[in-house]
């Protein structure tokens, strides 16, 4: 029977690790394939704006909400 619970223990203890590291994969994942690309096609499109006259607020924005896509927090 103790070894039956300390089987146990050893099982979650695996799960959880590899719940823990799929979890961290994903969202790495998520941020390099999804995140970082639309981060960048605002930063550009910021960029571009903000060389006209009258759309340099409209860049500015574009170009902040971009940076806080790549780097949230």
């Amino acid at each position: 029977m103790l070894t039956f619970m300390i089987c146990l223990v050893i099982l979650a203890v695996l799960f959880w690790l590899g719940f823990a590291i799929t979890g961290a994969l994903l969202k790495a994942c998520l941020w390099l394939f999804i995140l970082l690309p639309i981060g960048l096609a605002l930063c550009v499109l910021g960029l571009a704006l903000c060389c006209t006259l009258i759309l340099i607020p409209i860049g500015a924005k574009l170009f902040t909400s971009g940076l806080h896509v790549i780097l949230p927090g």
